[in-house]
C-alpha cells in the first residue's frame, strides 16, 4: 500500500515535469530493491553476528554450520536466512577476534601496570592457560586471557617461565607485570623467580592447606569425621535408604537436606557433611532404626563436637565462599582477610568448652600463623592493601609493619612527583650555569648537587603530604568499591592515584579464573575432536565469562 501511494505521487510529480510513467516506475522499483536489499544486508550481518556468538559462548566449532539438524533448525526459525559457509564463519570469528585483541593490546599499552594468573592442568593433553588483569582509565578492573599454551606433561620451571616471557613479548608487557598469582607449586615460584616477578600465593588455595592440615592433626576429629562417612555413606549408597529419609524428614516437618559425602581435596565438603548430618539428626536416627542398619546415627556426644567444631570452622568456610562467588577478589583483602580468621579463631577457640573444637581452633591459628607469616611483609600485598581506601592501615595486624608499609608507599609516591618537579628545576638550573661570569663554572657541580638536594626534598615534602592527606580521610564501607573510589579522587591524589591502578589490579585468589581455566581444559578436550587448539584459544579469548 504505502509502495502504491509513492508510485502514484511519484508518478505525478515525474508527469508535471514532463517525464513518461515507465521512466517513473523504473526508478520507484530500483530504489525500493535497493532499500529492502539494504535491510535484508543488515539483518544478515545481525544474524551472522549471533551466530558468532554462539560459537564463542557455546565454545562450539564453525563446522556447526554443516550439521544437518542445525541446519534444519535454522531454515525453521528464518527460511530467508543463508548460512554463511564454515570458512567464511571461521573468517567471522577470527575478525572479532584480531579486533578484540587489538583492543585489549591497545588498553594494555595505556595501563600503568598489570598482574598475572597462571594455571598448569595436564588431564587429557598438559596445557598453561594464563590470565591478565588490569586497571582502565576509568577504572574499572579489565581481564583478558592472554593465551592457552600447550604444555610437556613433564615440565622444568624454566619451560614454565618460557611460555609466560613468549606471551608476555606478545602482548607488549615486558617491564608491566607486577606480580604472578598461582598455587604455591615449586615451578611455578621458581618461574616467578626466573621473571623478576613478584609472586603471589593464592589466598584460597592456601587456607585450604592450613584447614586441610588442621582437620588431620585434630585426633578427635578424625574418629568423628570417619563416624559421620559412615552414616552418609548408608543413604548414599541406597535409594531405598535415601527414600526413607526423605519421607522420615518429611514427616518430621524438617526440610528435605540432602546428606553430603566428605571429598579428601575439599575440606569445606568435611564442613558440609558435619552441617548435613546436623540439620537431618532426628530423621536419620528415626530412618536408620527402620532400615535396620548396624550403623548407628552420631551419640549426642558426637553431635555437640561437630556443632562446635562448625563454629570454629564457620569464619574459614564464609570466607572460601565469599572468595570462590566472587568474580574478582582483590588482592587488597588478603592481609585484612587473615587478620580477621585469626581474631575470630582465637575469639571461638576460647569460647568453646569442647575439647576437639577448642584444639581445632589451636591448629588453625598455629597454621595461619605458619603460612601467613610474612603476608604484612610482601611489597605486593601491603601497598594494596594500604591503597585500599576500606583498609589503609587498620587493615594490618602489626602496626609496625603499616607504618613500614606507608614509608615505602610514600617513597615510591614520590618516585612519581620527582620527574614533574626536575622539570620545573630544569630551566633555572640551566641559567645559573651559563652566567656571564667565567668563574661560575668553578661553582657548577656544587650548584647542581643543590638543586638536586632541592628537588628531592621537595618531591619527598609533596609526596608526604598527599599521603598523608589520603590516610587521615575516612575509610570507605567495606562494601564500597575502591576502584570507584579513585575515581573519584583522581584529581586530588593523582600520584597515588597512578599507584593504585598499578596495585589493585591484583587477585587475590586464582580460584574464579580456574573456572575459567577449568571451563578450556573442557572445550580442549570434550571438543578436541572438533575444535583446533588455535581456534578453541580464540573463542576462550572471546568468551566474556572470564
Amino acid at each position: 500500500m504505502v509502495y502504491e501511494s509513492t508510485k502514484v505521487l511519484m508518478m505525478k510529480s515525474w508527469i508535471f515535469y514532463g517525464t513518461s510513467c515507465e521512466n517513473t516506475e523504473c526508478w520507484i522499483v530500483k530504489h525500493s530493491t535497493l532499500r529492502i536489499s539494504s535491510v535484508l544486508a543488515d539483518k544478515k550481518q545481525e544474524l551472522d553476528q549471533a551466530l558468532v556468538n554462539l560459537v564463542v559462548k557455546d565454545s562450539q566449532p564453525c563446522s556447526i554450520v554443516e550439521d544437518r539438524g542445525f541446519r534444519d533448525f535454522v531454515k525453521k526459525l528464518d527460511p530467508s536466512y543463508a548460512l554463511p559457509s564454515k570458512q567464511a564463519l571461521k573468517k567471522m570469528v577470527d575478525d572479532r577476534y584480531q579486533e578484540e585483541k587489538a583492543e585489549a593490546q591497545a588498553q594494555l599499552r595505556g595501563a600503568e601496570g598489570v598482574s598475572l594468573t597462571v594455571d598448569l592442568w595436564t588431564s587429557v593433553d598438559a596445557r598453561l592457560a594464563v590470565a591478565c588483569h588490569y586497571v582502565l582509565d576509568n577504572s574499572k578492573l579489565a581481564t583478558v586471557l592472554l593465551g592457552v599454551l600447550p604444555f610437556p606433561q613433564n615440565h622444568s620451571s624454566a619451560e614454565v617461565a618460557d611460555a609466560q616471557r613468549t606471551l608476555m613479548a606478545e602482548w607488549g608487557l615486558e617491564g608491566k607485570v607486577k606480580c604472578l598469582v598461582s598455587d604455591a607449586t615449586p615451578s611455578m615460584m621458581a618461574a616467578a623467580d626466573d621473571l623478576a616477578v613478584p609472586h603471589v600465593e593464592c589466598i584460597a588455595h592456601a587456607l585450604n592447606s592450613v584447614v586441610q592440615r588442621a582437620l588431620d592433626k585434630t585426633a578427635g576429629l578424625k574418629v568423628l569425621r570417619r563416624r559421620a562417612g559412615e552414616v552418609v555413606a548408608v543413604f548414599r549408597s541406597s535409594a531405598a535408604a535415601k527414600e526413607k529419609l526423605r519421607i522420615k524428614q518429611l514427616k518430621l516437618a524438617l526440610p528435605a537436606t540432602k546428606l553430603v559425602r566428605e571429598e579428601s581435596s575439599r575440606w569445606t565438603s568435611t564442613f558440609l557433611m558435619l552441617q548435613s548430618l546436623l540439620d537431618a539428626r532426628r530423621a536419620i536416627g528415626s530412618a536408620l532404626t527402620a532400615l535396620g542398619a548396624k550403623v548407628e546415627p552420631l551419640s549426642c556426644d558426637e553431635s555437640e563436637t561437630a556443632a562446635a567444631c562448625l563454629q570454629v570452622l564457620k569464619p574459614f568456610y564464609t570466607a572460601t565462599v565469599e572468595m570462590s562467588e566472587q568474580k574478582r577478589v582483590l588482592g587488597s583483602m588478603g592481609i585484612p582477610l587473615i587478620k580477621m580468621l585469626l581474631l575470630a579463631t582465637e575469639e571461638v577457640a576460647e569460647d568453646s568448652d569442647n575439647v576437639t573444637a577448642e584444639l581445632l581452633g589451636q591448629n588453625l591459628s598455629m597454621g595461619l600463623r605458619r603460612e601467613f607469616d610474612g603476608l604484612e611483609d610482601n611489597p605486593v600485598l601491603s601497598l594494596a592493601t594500604l591503597l585500599d581506601p576500606r583498609f589503609k592501615t587498620i587493615g594490618f595486624r602489626c602496626q609496625e609493619k603499616a607504618q613500614h608499609a606507608v614509608q615505602t608507599l610514600t617513597a615510591e609516591c614520590a618516585a612519581l612527583v620527582r620527574p614533574t618537579a626536575d622539570r620545573s628545576t630544569e630551566r633555572p638550573a640551566r641559567a645559573t650555569s651559563t652566567g656571564k661570569n667565567p668563574a661560575f663554572n668553578l661553582w657548577k657541580s656544587l650548584d647542581d648537587q643543590a638543586t638536586m638536594v632541592r628537588t628531592h626534598s621537595n618531591a619527598t615534602a609533596d609526596a608526604t603530604l598527599e599521603v598523608q592527606r589520603y590516610m587521615t580521610d575516612p575509610p570507605l564501607e567495606r562494601s564500597e568499591d575502591p576502584l570507584v573510589y579513585w575515581n573519584e579522587h583522581k584529581n586530588i591524589y593523582p600520584h597515588l592515584f597512578s599507584l593504585a591502578k598499578k596495585h589493585l589490579c591484583i587477585p587475590a585468589s586464582s580460584v574464579p579464573f580456574e573456572r575459567v581455566f577449568s571451563k578450556a581444559g573442557e572445550v580442549f578436550s570434550r571438543k578436541r575432536n572438533r575444535l583446533s587448539p588455535k581456534a578453541a584459544e580464540k573463542i576462550l579469548l572471546l568468551n566474556k565469562d572470564i
